[in-house]
């Protein structure tokens, strides 16, 4: 995509074909349409459909659904320009459907490009690491224990997990020199714009890991098949000067990342990634973004549902910002954050 100053442009490539395609309009006014999406797809009292089919059609114009169709296209890999970065692409809406359930997606970077060929190790170990207690302004993360418990023990995938005191810097580190193949982290992350000093994942012992800190390590990820950022906004940059987590962790060896786009909650969090890893493990063979699509879908149609009202993997801001509880997870709030980036084998 190349959103100009006043056409956004889509380019599809195929093993077959090359074209281009534009839809008019400036971009303040398709930076203002993401934000406000953005806004109402945050908001599980609100319907986000209209805006997504809008977007959806500025996007995927008609003469390109059309010869997506035409490819059997499968997977879409998206490499994304200025504020379309930000937007969450399984919940774009053709009228009828969801973007997530016509095809498997996952975003192409250019610190990604060399390993997108890579094959993923066939036997993952995980190394885990999560927060359960409240720091300060973050709330306690109930659910973080179940959610590695259950993706080590009951699906199957050895590894260790190390929750909080146990999960510091210097066992991550530690960790990561052992060679696992996967690791999941999952706490609160505090992304400050322009600042990748106060720009931080929260630690076990309370203590702050920076991006700025991370972006000195030499190749902490090296040989990591999949790292996963089950915490808020993990995926998101500041449009500008500072990359986000997951681009960061990228550059610094992981072949793919998990990443979200805003402020997840918990329980329903902690149930979508046991679903991810779960669909995997059931069928080795199966694609990293296919078992993301899996696990979305799983969410979305309403196959599983809340117990209690759940705090966010973020800093709560104010009083709209406290728990809710819902009917169900169909809504995109809750199944809509989780994007891939890298290799989506």
């Amino acid at each position: 995509t190349i959103a100009g100053d006043e056409k956004l442009q889509t380019i599809l490539v195929t093993p077959n074909v090359r074209r281009a395609y534009a839809y008019p309009i400036p971009s303040a006014d398709l930076n203002r349409k993401i934000a406000t999406f953005r806004e109402a797809v945050q908001n599980p009292s609100s319907d986000p459909k209209p805006l997504a089919a809008e977007l959806y059609r500025m996007l995927i114009v008609p003469a390109l659904a059309s010869d997506l169709e035409q490819a059997h296209a499968r997977t879409l890999m998206f490499s994304l320009d200025g504020a379309l970065r930000y937007i969450p692409l399984a919940a774009l809406y053709d009228g009828r459907r969801y973007l997530i359930e016509k095809y498997r997606l996952e975003v192409f970077t250019p610190a990604s490009a060399a390993r997108l060929k890579d094959e993923p190790k066939a036997d993952w170990r995980l190394a885990g690491f999560g927060v359960t207690r409240a720091f300060g302004d973050f709330p306690a993360l109930p659910n973080v224990a179940a959610e590695l418990s259950g993706i080590v023990e009951r699906d199957a995938i050895p590894g260790d997990v190390l929750l909080d005191d146990q999960f510091s810097q210097s066992a991550l580190v530690d960790r990561l020199r052992r060679g696992y193949s996967v690791v999941h982290i999952a706490t609160h992350f505090n992304f400050a714009p322009g600042d990748e000093s106060r720009s931080f994942l929260l630690l076990g012992d309370g203590r702050r890991l920076t991006l700025a800190e991370l972006d000195a390590m030499v190749n902490p990820f090296r040989g990591v098949d999949l790292l996963t950022l089950s915490a808020c906004n993990t995926g998101v940059g500041d449009g500008r000067e500072l990359e986000g987590l997951g681009v960061i962790a990228q550059r610094k060896g992981a072949k793919a990342v998990v990443a979200t786009l805003w402020p997840v909650a918990d329980d329903s969090t902690s149930e979508f990634m046991r679903a991810f890893y779960r669909l995997r493990q059931s069928e080795p063979r199966l694609a990293k973004a296919e078992a993301l699509r899996q696990a979305q879908l799983r969410l979305l149609k309403g196959e599983a549902r809340p117990a209690e009202p759940s705090a966010a993997r973020g800093v709560r801001r104010t009083s709209a910002d406290a728990p809710v509880k819902p009917r169900d997870w169909s809504h995109p709030y809750y199944w809509a954050p989780f994007f891939l980036m890298g290799n989506w084998l």
